[in-house]
């Protein structure tokens, strides 16, 4: 099995520490978080959006008064002066990285993880309920679950808990089987060739 780990931007992590410190010290965790991923959510769909939250041809100065007059009174005063911050900062394309970070800060706080599992057929519940318990017990915490269906698979399963991905597809067992008949191949070639 293939196992790979993505890593977030350092300075997202912070970030997201602070704005949730200050969310569970008003009561707003939850709200903030969302808040968070709805934003993150206008500047993904929106491709006119985020190249003018991005573009280093617009001041910043009318970026954070377009927002300002945007998303005043539709999220809270914390999550809107992260924004300022970050556009103070030039570190406006941060913000999903900052969402997920936040995501699963909130997420290790509540004792839950966040897993998708993505198969190359549907998988049945008793299967889902069966991976599903193997990961609670192994990490002894709540796990909340997406499934998703890939035929590119060919077969098995890949796992994302967090940055974590375990794969046991058979699509990245062909790969590395290709991989290694190439080296060996190509190590042959260079012995015969002595």
């Amino acid at each position: 099995m293939a196992v790979g780990i993505k890593q977030r931007h350092p300075v997202a992590q912070a970030y997201a520490r602070a704005l949730m410190e200050v969310g569970f010290a008003s009561g707003e965790a939850e709200l903030y978080g969302d808040q968070l991923d709805a934003l993150t959510e206008a500047v993904e769909s929106e491709a006119s959006f985020k190249v003018f939250l991005e573009s280093p041809k617009i001041r910043r100065g009318d970026k954070k008064e377009a927002l300002e007059r945007a998303l005043q009174g539709k999220v809270s005063d914390p999550v809107l002066n992260l924004v300022r911050i970050l556009i103070d900062r030039n570190r406006q394309a941060l913000i999903e990285d900052i969402a997920q970070a936040y995501r699963e800060q909130i997420d290790e706080v509540a004792g839950r993880v966040n897993v998708t599992i993505t198969s190359a057929v549907e998988l049945s519940a008793g299967v889902t309920d069966a991976l599903k318990a193997a990961i609670e017990k192994k990490l002894n915490k709540e796990v909340v679950s997406t499934e998703l269906v890939d035929a590119g698979l060919l077969s098995g399963v890949t796992i994302q808990i967090g940055d974590l991905v375990v794969d046991g597809s058979l699509r990245t067992q062909l790969r590395k089987v290709r991989q290694e008949v190439s080296l060996t191949r190509f190590g042959k070639d260079l012995i015969d060739e002595n």
